[in-house]
């Protein structure tokens, strides 16, 4: 792991990043938050860097930080309402630079539920959010940047990754790498 110099943003970041130059091979960002706001931070570092197109799913126990991490990427991605956890709606849609779709599928039980939700017509005009992907195997889109969220040593602390799939997710990757200054080497 290589450790980058201390910034505002986090404490500690480190990055491992393998296959650079192979866009279909491992490439992660690894990172430590220390609190709710600073994962919310890392969040409004990957809005901002939002595409048309962009997908980005996010895997953790309940509790772990995803909707935080969600509201991060609206708020990044200048939406013009707050990101709530949209588990009873499925769908909420934040209209913003970025056209943010943020989706949490966790009542969903099947992959045939997401195909109903056209979730691939909102990469057409937007950037797609996923809560509970796992829920989905197979219906959202292969190339995707994954970040899973873990509990950290504290109550507070989180172990943050994030992995590109292709090469849209690994161009996202540099990019929210980059507004991190953090050096990435292979």
């Amino acid at each position: 792991m290589i450790m980058a110099p201390q910034s505002s943003l986090t404490p500690r970041v480190g990055t491992t990043l393998r296959g650079r130059d192979d866009l279909m091979g491992e490439n992660t960002l690894r990172l430590v938050s220390n609190s709710e706001s600073q994962t919310e931070a890392f969040g409004r570092e990957m809005g901002a860097s939002l595409r048309i197109g962009d997908a980005v799913l996010l895997y953790g126990q309940m509790g772990a930080g995803k909707t935080c991490m969600a509201r991060g990427i609206a708020v990044g991605a200048e939406a013009e309402v707050s990101a709530r956890s949209p588990t009873f709606i499925i769908v909420a849609e934040y209209p913003g630079r970025v056209r943010v779709f943020h989706c949490d599928l966790y009542r969903i039980t099947g992959a045939d539920e997401v195909i109903d939700l056209a979730l691939d017509e909102s990469l057409d005009r937007g950037a797609l959010v996923v809560e509970w992907p796992e829920n989905a195997q197979g219906a959202l889109p292969e190339d995707a940047l994954e970040i899973r969220i873990e509990f950290g040593q504290s109550s507070e602390q989180r172990s943050i990754s994030m992995s590109a799939t292709g090469p849209k997710s690994r161009s996202l990757l540099d990019t929210v790498a980059q507004r991190l200054q953090v050096g990435m080497k292979a």
